[in-house]
């Protein structure tokens, strides 16, 4: 076969479209020969070949057919269908409380833990009988996220997690081996393999145009594929298992006709305004446009419902434009509806032909929707054909599907690698109350993978070739933080000062959780710490225990037979450079510290009473003309040895004394003259007045403390 001649094969769940392209000098293709053939039995499903004779059968008979126009065919352009494509979501976190991400190879680290996490999905969710390997063929960050709030990059942020979202796509390896054993009966060799969405956005959204969002939807008969791009590449792949089959089975059921005869009047809506038909009754029947559509109605809007469902699922928000290509996109009225419920002007969602590929001249009068993708998968397997790359991953042998740049991230998931443990894990942090305040202490730094290929050191953003080598070695965990009592401080202070001709160092006090500790202790997870420098005298005597100082000791004396202990303290004399000091004074490096006890303190008579809460005399102060006068009298008297005491008189060991009680009775007035003299006359007239804060009294009168008093002669009128 001529060179310049491809020989492309899209096998769908209903037909097996055949074509013959031709690439001109100029680059742009040309459709020489197309035949279509459906099966002759269910031999597809969901784009898997389920029997390979039977679409072998097909295949082998429109070769047969096209040889007669081109001569012998040897290779085939194929597709595996992108129906067969298995599209997960992934998430994976990361404890960035006490390290941050720093680096993108980190963040790349964490987009492949979330895709295999989407690849462990795949598997929980697949029949436990299922033994099917799956290949990842792509993958698309959705979100990320620092404390579960979306961000643009988490690199160098603070928080507590940070995590991210992917959309990863996967392909059963049996799809493309079961193909590739359906050919090889029908006597042909894979030429190349492209994917079926990839073919179809390769001719409709040239790489130019894939900086926009853009939705594409293959509309077969059993199902509905979606693509979509962004940011210059193929960001998701979807399928839902409803497309025109849906629509021919309802015009089936509500105009009782048999499924060839439903599909062909499905067919005709898109170009008659009238459809005449014949239902199993036999009876024929004509019926306009308008009428079978209204009566279809609900699955038109099923069918666009789940498709633009899909691409919301796949894409978080509308895309910018949906582009329709398959035969299932020609339904009247599906265009329209799939564009409103993305909320698009309906001029934003286009059915799109074979006349719309820039690269093709098109001299066949076929040009619907329908053939889009195997002009797409001829172009795309020339052009961007996918292969097969085979690597060795720490000894084992690994097989990836290039549909997109492979890394050794790739490599390793393919290999079986728990990324989630490939870097080392930051070690714990501390955190510790210091003081009052809450500090975070952090553990090590976990160390990354190291990983070589084919002699060299690399990284997971590495891309692989073909027959490379991968040895890898998990990162180590980085080591739980530690830290001793002084190293939680400021500062850790040590002086020295001279005691009593000693010199003695002074460092700064630690308790932990209350119990006092050395400056090297280490501390726990949630530990309380208070330090603090001995700046005081007082401060050195308790931590160094000189309990010199308020020495008490004790001795009893009898009152009326009757034991009472007593209290004699011992006094000190601190000095601090020769200069008497108190307890609270402050202290530098280097100052000389003396202690010096005194004798011993006598203890009197006062002593015992306050120990007995009493008072020895009764007392009362008045003013008296203008005179401050204070009255006594003994409430008690102590005697020792028949000898009265006096509140000054001092007590020793084992004195014996005797208490008397006076009778306690209130002062009146004329007790002042046992305390003053009077020396006033009366003059002729005058009589005596006696008065007690301004109102008249008698001698007899009771007084109190504070009370004024007046004693004088006045000329009574």
């Amino acid at each position: 076969m001529d060179k310049n001649l491809l020989f492309a094969l899209d096998i769908g769940t209903r037909s097996v479209v055949g074509m013959i392209l031709k690439q001109h000098s100029d680059g742009k293709y040309e459709v020489l020969h197309m035949k279509v053939m459906e099966h002759e039995e269910r031999s597809m499903l969901d784009g898997q070949i389920h029997h390979i004779p039977a679409v072998a059968k097909v295949i082998k008979k429109i070769k047969e057919q096209l040889e007669m126009e081109t001569g012998p065919l040897q290779k085939v352009c194929v597709a595996a269908a992108g129906r067969a494509l298995k599209t997960v979501k992934g998430r994976s976190e990361r404890d960035i409380s006490t390290v941050a991400v720093s680096m993108q190879e980190e963040v790349i680290h964490m987009e492949l833990a979330a895709v295999q996490h989407a690849q462990f999905q795949l598997a929980s969710m697949l029949d436990e009988k299922s033994n099917q390997i799956y290949d990842c063929v792509g993958y698309s960050v959705l979100h990320y996220y620092l404390d579960d709030q979306e961000i643009g990059s988490f690199i160098g942020q603070q928080g507590l997690t940070a995590s991210v979202e992917v959309i990863a796509t996967f392909l059963p390896r049996v799809v493309v081996e079961s193909l590739m054993r359906a050919l090889r009966e029908a006597d042909l060799e894979m030429e190349a393999l492209t994917l079926e969405p990839i073919a179809a956005i390769n001719v409709l959204i040239p790489q130019s145009m894939r900086k926009l969002n853009v939705a594409l939807v293959d509309i077969g008969a059993g199902t509905s594929d979606i693509a979509l791009t962004a940011e210059g590449t193929v960001v998701a792949y979807g399928m839902v298992p409803v497309a025109g089959d849906e629509i021919t089975e309802a015009i089936s059921s509500e105009f009782l006709l048999d499924f060839p005869v439903a599909e062909e009047m499905k067919r005709s809506l898109y170009k008659k305004d009238f459809v005449e038909y014949t239902d199993i009754l036999g009876f024929s029947s004509k019926k306009s446009k308008f009428e079978v559509l209204e009566k279809i109605q609900p699955a038109i809007d099923n069918l666009a419902e789940k498709i633009t469902k899909e691409i919301l699922h796949l894409n978080a928000k509308p895309p910018q434009a949906v582009m329709l290509v398959g035969g299932g996109s020609m339904t009247p009225g599906l265009r329209e509806k799939i564009a409103k419920k993305l909320n698009l002007p309906a001029e934003r969602a286009a059915i799109r032909g074979i006349d719309a590929i820039s690269s093709l001249t098109s001299t066949i009068e076929q040009t619907g929707p329908e053939f889009v993708t195997p002009v797409g998968i001829g172009i795309a397997a020339r052009e961007n054909p996918v292969k097969y790359v085979t690597v060795t991953v720490n000894e084992k042998t690994i097989r990836l599907f290039e549909v997109k740049k492979l890394t050794i991230g790739d490599a390793l998931i393919a290999g079986g690698a728990d990324l989630s443990k490939l870097y080392g894990r930051p070690g714990m942090g501390l955190m510790i109350k210091v003081n009052g305040e809450v500090k975070m202490f952090k553990g090590d730094l976990g160390t990354p993978p190291q990983i070589i290929m084919s002699g060299e050191e690399a990284s997971l953003s590495h891309e692989i070739f073909d027959g490379a080598v991968i040895s890898y070695n998990a990162g180590v965990n980085g080591a739980n933080a530690s830290i001793a009592a002084k190293g939680a401080v400021q500062e850790h202070l040590i002086k020295t000062i001279v005691i009593d001709g000693e010199p003695t160092t002074i460092e700064t006090q630690y308790y932990v959780n209350h119990q006092s500790v050395t400056p090297e202790t280490i501390l726990n997870d949630r530990d309380e710490l208070i330090s603090y420098f001995p700046g005081t005298i007082e401060e050195i005597i308790e931590i160094k225990g000189l309990h010199l100082i308020d020495n008490n000791s004790t001795f009893s004396v009898k009152v009326d037979g009757k034991p009472i202990p007593l209290s004699r303290s011992i006094n000190n004399s601190i000095y601090l450079n020769g200069c008497v000091i108190d307890r609270g004074s402050n202290w530098n490096d280097g100052d000389h510290l003396t202690i010096e006890a005194s004798k011993d303190k006598q203890v009197t008579l006062n002593e015992l009473l306050d120990v007995l809460q009493l008072n020895l005399v009764q007392s009362c102060s008045v003013a008296f003309n203008n005179e401050e006068v204070s009255l006594t009298r003994p409430l008690f008297k102590f005697y020792r040895n028949g000898e009265s005491l006096m509140e000054d008189s001092v007590l020793y060991p084992n004195d014996d004394l005797n208490m008397e009680k006076t009778k306690q009775q209130p002062f009146i007035f004329q007790d002042i003259f046992t305390m003053v003299d009077i020396a006033i006359s009366p003059r002729p007239g005058e009589t005596l007045v006696i008065l007690k804060n301004k109102e008249k009294a008698g001698f007899q009168t009771e007084i109190e403390t504070g009370d004024v008093l007046e004693l004088k002669f006045e000329v009574l009128i």
